[in-house]
């Protein structure tokens, strides 16, 4: 066994296609079929199953999956080291977030004269856990529904991680600018009444994580006309502001949108929105990442 088949492995488990992880590694099908096969061979298991479009991992091959990206990933922060020297690099996933955005980019300048380097990757709350879990990232920082809590601290300790709460709110309705909600003055909604509400959302946001099983309660939304789904910012922006759709957020960590748009407490058990960060259980955290989420206590204390 040797780093490259560590490598060849890690990007056809990613891409899901030989052939695709052949394009990024820059090199050809067979000889990434053939390093594969040597490394499953060293191993004495099979690591994928071939499917008619593309590959899958096995269960023994997802558990190596998981210790190959912990290697692969350590090895490439050594790589960082020995062409940076003592640069310190923080590998940051977090959901879609106008607030956090600009939390991180007030830390980035503050700290320019410290030489930190940073991997930043938004996504879903299930890929920054996968991420957080596979090492490709060292904390991942999600907004959660309280309705959510119980299936989601259930995968975190299959995996040997937890979560920390920073911040807890309220869940908001910000109607868009040509939606009858907008201007009501309501002091709050119920469920019932999004009925007929079509609905902005950040792809697999903090609350929609969409694809989930319906018999999961706590991920259960039905009814709701999801009618947008995006990963962008100002799509979002402008649908609130020119159109009739609306968009579910927290309150305190959505201030872009408060600045523009009325917000409507949404009232319903479960409601409460938690943001926080996810980390392994039991492995200590770079002094730097400490910096960042003392940073960001601060902001939310001070209410920036």
């Amino acid at each position: 066994m040797d780093l490259k088949q560590l490598q060849y492995f890690v990007a056809c488990a990613q891409t899901g296609s030989v052939s695709e992880a052949a394009k990024i590694l820059y090199s050809t099908q067979p000889s990434v079929s053939k390093v594969v096969k040597a490394l499953e061979d060293s191993l004495g298991m099979q690591l994928f199953e071939r499917l008619p479009r593309g590959i899958r991992l096995t269960p023994q091959g997802s558990q190596v999956y998981r210790y190959a990206c912990k290697i692969v990933g350590e090895v490439t922060k050594l790589e960082a080291m020995a062409d940076h020297g003592m640069t310190k690099w923080l590998r940051i996933s977090a959901n879609p977030s106008s607030w956090f955005a600009t939390q991180f980019v007030d830390f980035y300048n503050e700290n320019y004269d410290r030489n930190y380097h940073f991997q930043v990757y938004t996504a879903g709350v299930r890929t920054v856990m996968e991420r957080v879990r596979d090492y490709l990232d060292d904390v991942g920082f999600v907004y959660i529904l309280e309705r959510q809590k119980e299936d989601f601290f259930y995968e975190l300790s299959r995996n040997r991680m937890e979560f920390i709460p920073l911040h807890e709110t309220e869940a908001i309705v910000y109607p868009g600018g040509k939606s009858s909600l907008y201007g009501t003055e309501k002091e709050s909604l119920s469920y019932e009444e999004l009925d007929g509400v079509r609905l902005v959302q950040n792809y697999q946001d903090e609350f929609f994580d969409i694809g989930a099983s319906e018999n999961q309660e706590s991920f259960s939304w039905k009814g709701l006309d999801i009618s947008v789904i995006t990963n962008s910012d100002y799509i979002m922006e402008r649908l609130l502001k020119n159109s009739d759709v609306a968009n579910i957020s927290g309150s305190y960590l959505s201030e872009n949108k408060k600045d523009t748009l009325p917000g409507i407490p949404l009232k319903m058990e479960g409601s409460r929105v938690i943001f926080g960060y996810v980390r392994h259980r039991g492995e200590e955290m770079d002094s730097s990442l400490k910096e960042f989420i003392c940073f960001l206590e601060e902001r939310i204390g001070s209410g920036k």
